[in-house]
């Protein structure tokens, strides 16, 4: 009898394991799944963040390329994000939301986005001054780019600064590196903060890119606001700075509770429709490229 038990004990045991194996595994399989579904919400942040940035230039691209107008077009781009408007009654009450919870994270650091061109050399080369009759709203000592007829312009008009080589025929200027053409394209770059909604896996996320970033393991409150409100001494508003992305892992909400974002950014590029005018446009300084080859 007792040989018969140990026998059966003996044959049962494997069973055993495999149950153990499976509840050491089933934490593991968890955590992957979670990590997947929080990578499948960030990808669809990400067509929702382009659509964002393509609205965001269209309606400046007809505003002269004002900053004003990249905002609001940021706000109805990131409406879908945002706003939970079931009715038509409730539009308007959601778009306020979106406006202010766009305002929010643009004093947290966790949206942030830039005009890529046309920069301060792309007026240097091509810049003109303004006529008020012909540009409703510009004064007489406005700067634009002209978007009106600039396919037959590009060809003869030649850059302030110089023409550094001819690229498909057209002249590039010396402190740009670009063509008449390319001046008149506006192009924007937005960063957004998505939250990571997941347990545990968004948090591991967080803590990773934390550490690929440079930004140390254990994320604490920043002493000072970085966004566009102040963004300190230390920190050069042309360009997004690794603490701005720093600033979206070591995000907290109101309670004061740990709520990490993802960073994600995109980009739109879209030709002007009114001339780009200097004064109401936040540029930054040319960027260095490779040098392309002369067509």
């Amino acid at each position: 009898m007792g040989t018969r038990s140990r026998t059966s004990s003996f044959r049962q045991s494997p069973a055993g394991m495999s149950m153990v194996e499976s509840l050491l595994a089933l934490p593991i399989l968890l955590f992957f799944g979670l990590a997947i579904v929080q990578i499948g919400l960030l990808w669809h942040a990400k067509f929702a963040l382009t659509h964002a940035a393509m609205v965001a230039a269209q309606q400046a691209s007809f505003s002269h390329g004002s900053h004003e107008a990249i905002r609001n077009g940021v706000i109805r781009g990131l409406f879908p994000l945002f706003g939970r408007a079931k009715t038509p009654t409730e539009l308007g009450p959601e778009l306020l939301r979106s406006s202010l919870e766009v305002s929010r994270g643009i004093a947290l650091g966790w949206i942030r986005w830039e005009v890529l061109s046309p920069t301060q050399q792309s007026f240097q080369d091509w810049g003109e001054r303004a006529d008020p009759l012909l540009s409703p709203g510009a004064s007489s000592g406005d700067t634009e780019i002209p978007a009106h007829g600039v396919a037959g312009l590009a060809g003869r008009r030649k850059p302030r600064t110089g023409v550094v080589e001819l690229y498909q025929g057209l002249p590039v200027g010396v402190a740009s590196g670009q063509t008449l053409l390319e001046a008149n394209n506006l192009k924007i770059y937005l960063q957004v903060g998505i939250p990571l909604q997941m347990p545990v896996a968004g948090q591991v996320m967080a803590r990773a890119l934390s550490l690929w970033a440079g930004c140390g393991f254990g994320l604490t409150r920043p002493s000072q606001p970085i966004g566009l409100v102040d963004f300190g001494p230390t920190v050069d508003p042309s360009r997004l700075h690794p603490s701005i992305q720093c600033r979206a892992l070591s995000n907290f909400d109101d309670q004061g509770r740990w709520a990490p974002r993802w960073p994600v950014s995109v980009s739109a590029l879209v030709q002007m429709q009114s001339n780009a005018r200097k004064s109401l446009m936040v540029l930054r300084n040319r960027q260095q490229s490779p040098v392309r080859q002369t067509r």
